[in-house]
Protein backbone atom coordinates (compact mmCIF):
# COMPACT_ATOMS: atom_id res chain seq x y z
CA UNK A 1 0.00 0.00 0.00
CA UNK A 2 0.65 3.76 -0.85
CA UNK A 3 0.35 6.70 1.60
CA UNK A 4 0.30 9.78 0.53
CA UNK A 5 -0.56 13.02 3.09
CA UNK A 6 -1.01 16.50 3.02
CA UNK A 7 1.22 18.72 5.90
CA UNK A 8 -0.85 21.26 7.47
CA UNK A 9 -3.73 20.84 10.02
CA UNK A 10 -3.29 16.67 8.80
CA UNK A 11 0.49 15.62 9.86
CA UNK A 12 1.14 19.38 12.42
CA UNK A 13 -1.25 21.23 13.13
CA UNK A 14 -0.42 24.72 11.40
CA UNK A 15 -3.72 26.15 12.99
CA UNK A 16 -2.92 25.74 16.49
CA UNK A 17 0.70 27.15 15.68
CA UNK A 18 -1.04 30.18 14.01
CA UNK A 19 -3.18 30.55 16.77
CA UNK A 20 -0.23 30.56 19.20
CA UNK A 21 1.42 33.24 17.55
CA UNK A 22 -1.31 35.54 17.50
CA UNK A 23 -2.13 35.22 20.28
CA UNK A 24 1.54 36.29 21.43
CA UNK A 25 1.65 39.42 18.71
CA UNK A 26 -1.66 40.48 19.85
CA UNK A 27 -0.40 40.46 23.53
CA UNK A 28 3.07 41.94 23.02
CA UNK A 29 1.05 44.88 20.81
CA UNK A 30 -1.68 45.06 24.13
CA UNK A 31 -4.44 44.41 21.46
CA UNK A 32 -7.61 42.90 22.15
CA UNK A 33 -9.64 39.67 22.04
CA UNK A 34 -11.20 41.38 19.09
CA UNK A 35 -8.15 41.81 17.71
CA UNK A 36 -7.43 38.18 18.03
CA UNK A 37 -10.24 36.58 16.62
CA UNK A 38 -10.40 38.73 13.63
CA UNK A 39 -6.62 38.07 12.63
CA UNK A 40 -7.83 33.95 13.25
CA UNK A 41 -10.74 34.27 11.22
CA UNK A 42 -8.87 36.13 8.67
CA UNK A 43 -6.41 33.61 7.94
CA UNK A 44 -8.99 30.88 7.11
CA UNK A 45 -7.25 28.13 8.50
CA UNK A 46 -4.15 29.24 5.90
CA UNK A 47 -6.00 29.01 2.71
CA UNK A 48 -6.33 32.89 2.72
CA UNK A 49 -4.60 34.97 0.40
CA UNK A 50 -1.15 35.90 2.29
CA UNK A 51 -1.15 39.74 1.48
CA UNK A 52 -4.94 40.01 2.67
CA UNK A 53 -4.19 38.49 6.37
CA UNK A 54 -1.04 40.45 6.16
CA UNK A 55 -3.63 43.59 5.80
CA UNK A 56 -5.83 42.52 8.19
CA UNK A 57 -2.12 42.28 11.26
CA UNK A 58 -0.91 45.00 9.75
CA UNK A 59 -4.44 47.22 10.75
CA UNK A 60 -5.22 45.18 14.28
CA UNK A 61 -1.16 45.19 15.94
CA UNK A 62 -0.84 48.66 14.20
CA UNK A 63 2.63 47.75 12.37
CA UNK A 64 4.48 49.50 9.92
CA UNK A 65 2.56 49.28 6.48
CA UNK A 66 4.79 46.32 5.33
CA UNK A 67 3.67 43.49 3.86
CA UNK A 68 6.27 41.53 2.59
CA UNK A 69 7.95 41.80 5.87
CA UNK A 70 4.13 41.15 8.03
CA UNK A 71 4.14 37.41 5.66
CA UNK A 72 7.72 36.75 6.89
CA UNK A 73 6.66 37.83 10.68
CA UNK A 74 3.56 35.54 10.67
CA UNK A 75 4.82 32.76 8.45
CA UNK A 76 8.10 32.60 11.08
CA UNK A 77 6.06 32.38 14.15
CA UNK A 78 4.05 29.37 12.42
CA UNK A 79 7.04 27.69 12.04
CA UNK A 80 8.25 28.42 15.57
CA UNK A 81 5.08 26.98 17.26
CA UNK A 82 4.07 24.23 14.84
CA UNK A 83 4.01 20.58 16.44
CA UNK A 84 3.22 17.07 14.62
CA UNK A 85 0.27 15.94 16.34
CA UNK A 86 0.77 13.62 19.28
CA UNK A 87 1.72 9.63 17.76
CA UNK A 88 1.30 10.87 13.88
CA UNK A 89 4.67 10.15 13.54
CA UNK A 90 5.09 6.84 15.09
CA UNK A 91 1.28 6.03 12.54
CA UNK A 92 3.85 6.82 9.87
CA UNK A 93 7.08 4.64 10.77
CA UNK A 94 4.18 1.70 11.88
CA UNK A 95 3.48 2.14 8.07
CA UNK A 96 6.55 1.50 6.60
CA UNK A 97 7.55 -1.05 9.22
CA UNK A 98 4.63 -2.89 7.39
CA UNK A 99 6.63 -2.58 4.43
CA UNK A 100 4.41 0.76 2.53
CA UNK A 101 5.42 3.29 0.99
CA UNK A 102 4.94 7.06 2.64
CA UNK A 103 4.99 10.10 1.50
CA UNK A 104 3.96 13.76 1.93
CA UNK A 105 1.96 15.94 -1.02
CA UNK A 106 2.02 19.94 0.76
CA UNK A 107 0.74 22.84 -1.55
CA UNK A 108 2.90 25.82 -0.17
CA UNK A 109 5.81 27.97 -0.54
CA UNK A 110 8.94 25.82 0.05
CA UNK A 111 11.02 27.84 2.51
CA UNK A 112 8.16 27.52 4.79
CA UNK A 113 6.54 23.77 4.15
CA UNK A 114 10.20 22.75 4.46
CA UNK A 115 10.80 25.10 7.37
CA UNK A 116 7.87 23.11 9.06
CA UNK A 117 9.11 19.61 7.82
CA UNK A 118 12.40 20.49 9.32
CA UNK A 119 10.56 21.59 12.81
CA UNK A 120 8.94 18.61 13.37
CA UNK A 121 11.15 16.11 11.78
CA UNK A 122 8.82 14.84 9.50
CA UNK A 123 11.24 14.12 6.86
CA UNK A 124 12.81 10.92 8.83
CA UNK A 125 9.18 8.97 8.47
CA UNK A 126 8.88 9.51 4.77
CA UNK A 127 10.17 8.26 1.51
CA UNK A 128 9.43 11.44 -0.65
CA UNK A 129 8.01 14.81 0.07
CA UNK A 130 6.28 16.98 -2.66
CA UNK A 131 6.23 20.92 -2.35
CA UNK A 132 3.93 22.77 -5.03
CA UNK A 133 5.91 25.67 -4.59
CA UNK A 134 8.58 23.02 -5.78
CA UNK A 135 6.78 21.76 -8.95
CA UNK A 136 4.84 24.86 -9.88
CA UNK A 137 1.11 23.03 -9.66
CA UNK A 138 -0.79 22.22 -6.21
CA UNK A 139 -3.33 20.78 -5.41
CA UNK A 140 -5.87 19.67 -6.77
CA UNK A 141 -3.76 19.32 -9.61
CA UNK A 142 -3.10 15.68 -10.21
CA UNK A 143 0.27 16.14 -11.48
CA UNK A 144 1.53 16.43 -7.66
CA UNK A 145 0.30 12.92 -7.01
CA UNK A 146 2.20 11.43 -9.95
CA UNK A 147 5.46 13.18 -8.80
CA UNK A 148 4.54 11.86 -5.44
CA UNK A 149 4.47 8.45 -7.01
CA UNK A 150 7.44 8.66 -9.46
CA UNK A 151 9.49 9.90 -6.38
CA UNK A 152 8.57 6.40 -4.21
CA UNK A 153 9.50 4.44 -7.44
CA UNK A 154 5.71 3.68 -7.97
CA UNK A 155 4.62 5.48 -10.64
CA UNK A 156 3.26 2.02 -12.30
CA UNK A 157 1.29 1.43 -8.59
CA UNK A 158 -2.57 0.49 -9.20
CA UNK A 159 -4.47 3.60 -7.84
CA UNK A 160 -6.67 1.35 -5.52
CA UNK A 161 -3.15 0.67 -3.52
CA UNK A 162 -2.67 4.41 -3.02
CA UNK A 163 -4.50 6.81 -0.54
CA UNK A 164 -4.49 10.38 -0.48
CA UNK A 165 -5.54 11.60 3.09
CA UNK A 166 -5.61 15.10 4.38
CA UNK A 167 -7.83 17.96 5.47
CA UNK A 168 -9.00 19.97 3.01
CA UNK A 169 -11.88 18.56 0.68
CA UNK A 170 -11.41 21.17 -2.32
CA UNK A 171 -7.38 20.51 -2.03
CA UNK A 172 -6.50 16.70 -0.51
CA UNK A 173 -9.82 14.82 -1.43
CA UNK A 174 -10.32 16.71 -4.88
CA UNK A 175 -6.64 15.74 -5.90
CA UNK A 176 -6.75 12.11 -4.74
CA UNK A 177 -9.90 11.63 -6.69
CA UNK A 178 -8.34 13.62 -9.42
CA UNK A 179 -5.10 11.27 -9.78
CA UNK A 180 -7.46 8.28 -9.19
CA UNK A 181 -6.46 6.92 -5.51
CA UNK A 182 -8.29 6.26 -2.48
CA UNK A 183 -9.43 8.62 -0.29
CA UNK A 184 -9.22 10.00 3.08
CA UNK A 185 -10.66 12.90 5.18
CA UNK A 186 -9.37 14.50 8.37
CA UNK A 187 -12.31 15.54 9.63
CA UNK A 188 -11.66 17.83 13.09
CA UNK A 189 -14.74 16.77 14.44
CA UNK A 190 -16.41 18.96 10.51
CA UNK A 191 -19.43 17.24 9.09
CA UNK A 192 -18.43 16.75 5.70
CA UNK A 193 -20.25 18.71 3.06
CA UNK A 194 -18.22 18.56 -0.61
CA UNK A 195 -21.00 15.97 -2.61
CA UNK A 196 -19.72 12.66 -2.32
CA UNK A 197 -18.06 11.63 0.27
CA UNK A 198 -14.44 10.00 0.37
CA UNK A 199 -13.67 7.23 1.06
CA UNK A 200 -12.86 7.34 4.66
CA UNK A 201 -13.74 10.07 6.97
CA UNK A 202 -12.84 10.31 10.64
CA UNK A 203 -11.50 12.99 13.12
CA UNK A 204 -7.97 12.66 13.27
CA UNK A 205 -5.09 11.33 10.97
CA UNK A 206 -4.37 7.97 12.82
CA UNK A 207 -7.94 7.25 12.96
CA UNK A 208 -8.25 7.78 9.15
CA UNK A 209 -5.27 5.54 8.56
CA UNK A 210 -6.16 2.70 11.27
CA UNK A 211 -9.85 2.70 9.15
CA UNK A 212 -8.37 2.84 5.61
CA UNK A 213 -6.22 -0.10 6.76
CA UNK A 214 -9.26 -2.26 8.36
CA UNK A 215 -10.52 -5.50 6.34
CA UNK A 216 -13.38 -3.34 5.28
CA UNK A 217 -11.21 -1.15 2.88
CA UNK A 218 -8.77 -4.09 1.48
CA UNK A 219 -8.65 -4.69 -2.00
Amino acid sequence: MIWLFDLDNTLVNRDAAFAAWAGKAVADHGRTDADLAAIVAADDGGFSRKADLARVIIDRLGLPDDVPATIELFRAGIREHVEAYPGVLDTLDVLRGAGHLVGVVTNGDPAQQRGKIARCDVERHVDAIVVSGEEGVEKPDPRLVETALERLGAADADRRDVWMIGDAAHADVAVGRAAGTRTGWVSHGREWSGGARPDVVAASTRDVVALAASPAHGR
